[in-house]
């Protein structure tokens, strides 16, 4: 289904022939959540810190770092240094302010597997949730599109459920679920019979509810068909703000290295959140893993990734949750600090994390430092200061900042994932 058949299905849907979109009276009211939300950007590959956020520039006597400092010298925007590389300039001058720059995070390996697991559960073992997942369970875990994924980690341990979106054209049977027919004019059941419809799922959902034999897992499956039956007011929201939505954005090529669909991703993402459905989500983008060719490659994808950020923050900003809004963007590990044979990067464990909030008491900092060879650097665990007997910065340090930062901590839930010490990285005075 292409995106203007879809509106089209739904404007014809809500229009004249009849065919409830979503029959209000079916239905309780929605919720219309208006608490804090949180997105993830996953940069899958691996990307390039010292051509964006950890920038280096070439030493005399050592292996080439960086092509684009042959010409160029490291940038500054506010506190935060940048490299003069992928359109980087316009977003760290934009975005300096309300922006968090971690670098030296040790992911402590050089598989994709393993780099994925620990940067965004914040442990390098299985078993632990996402930070959508928790922000996700402690927030509105009965929202229809809670927590929203597009792909990568999101493994949610249990907690809540994700909803996969692989674009708009899905949306349709989610939405419209009535419509019988290809040109949209007849509907499965009258609004009488889906009346009968509702009134006997609810009576089976109240025997389920009242027979003390069930297991827990099968407790919890009834649990989400309760919130699934109470969620039609709010996919009604939702499909009411796509219906308001003059355009979506289509995938782009990127410097001839593929396609994305990080556009629509992030407008699906703000419109969910806008409409009331969800609050948390993993945005995902591949293509950073550049063995060969790196910058022909690697420049293209980098500047994709900062003109999507802009994009992420002037949508929410027209959307009216701006405000509301915590962004982390991080990757598998990093590359290497040197070219190979092929003009390609490979895999290096050191790289960054990039927190972003509007107005953020936090921005305009930069946290954790790596030398000239991008070598992980040791902090004072209490003033953040470079410090040979201190701590090298892990994923779980992170972690365990952002749910306090985002108010994860009292809410019971962290409680069976516990991370390592913390770090008072969200503090604006260190």
């Amino acid at each position: 289904m292409k995106r203007r058949e879809l509106l089209k299905m739904m404007a014809i849907s809500a229009g004249s022939v009849g065919i409830p979109l979503l029959s209000k009276p079916l239905f309780a009211q929605s919720s219309q959540y208006t608490g804090p939300l949180f997105l993830t950007l996953q940069v899958s590959g691996a990307w390039d810190v010292s051509s964006f956020c950890d920038p280096k520039i070439n030493i005399s006597g050592a292996a080439e770092i960086n092509r684009w400092s042959q010409t160029a010298n490291i940038q500054k925007a506010g506190n935060i240094p940048y490299a003069p590389f992928g359109n980087n300039s316009a977003l760290f001058e934009k975005y300096h302010k309300d922006m968090l720059v971690i670098n030296g995070v040790d992911t402590q390996t050089n598989a994709h597997s393993v780099g994925i697991l620990h940067n965004w559960s914040g442990r390098n073992a299985v078993g632990y949730p996402s930070l959508p997942a928790l922000f996700s369970a402690t927030y509105a875990p009965n929202l229809p599109l809670s927590y929203i994924n597009f792909g990568g980690y999101a493994n949610s341990a249990g907690l809540v459920r994700y909803s996969r979106l692989n674009g708009i054209d899905n949306l349709g049977e989610l939405l419209i679920p009535n419509v019988a027919d290809v040109d949209k004019s007849k509907s499965y059941r009258n609004v009488s019979d889906m009346e009968k419809i509702a009134a006997l799922q609810q009576q089976r959902l109240n025997r389920l509810s009242n027979n003390e034999a069930l297991l827990p897992r099968q407790r919890n499956n009834a649990a989400a068909y309760a919130a699934a039956l109470n969620n039609g007011a709010d996919l009604e929201s939702f499909a009411n703000t796509l219906l308001a939505v003059d355009s979506f954005q289509e995938d782009v090529e990127v410097g001839g290295t593929g396609s994305s669909d990080l556009l629509t991703q992030i407008q699906l993402s703000i419109l969910a959140f806008a409409s009331g459905v969800g609050c948390s989500g993993d945005l995902y983008v591949k293509g950073f893993d550049t063995h060969n060719d790196h910058d022909q490659d690697h420049e293209p994808r980098l500047a994709h990734l900062a003109d999507a950020i802009d994009y992420l923050w002037t949508y929410a900003e027209e959307q009216g949750i701006a405000d509301r809004l915590t962004l982390m963007i991080a990757s598998d590990f990093a590359r290497t600090p040197y070219y190979n044979s092929t003009d390609g990067k490979d895999h290096w464990p050191i790289g960054s994390v990039v927190c972003m909030k509007k107005e953020a008491s936090w921005g305009n900092r930069v946290v954790g430092s790596t030398d000239s060879a991008q070598a992980a650097l040791a902090l004072n665990p209490t003033t953040l200061l470079q410090d040979d007997n201190g701590v090298v910065i892990q994923p779980g340090h992170i972690h365990k900042a952002l749910r306090t930062e985002l108010g994860l901590d009292g809410a019971g839930l962290s409680f069976p994932f516990e991370l390592a010490d913390n770090l008072d990285i969200f503090n604006p005075a260190l």
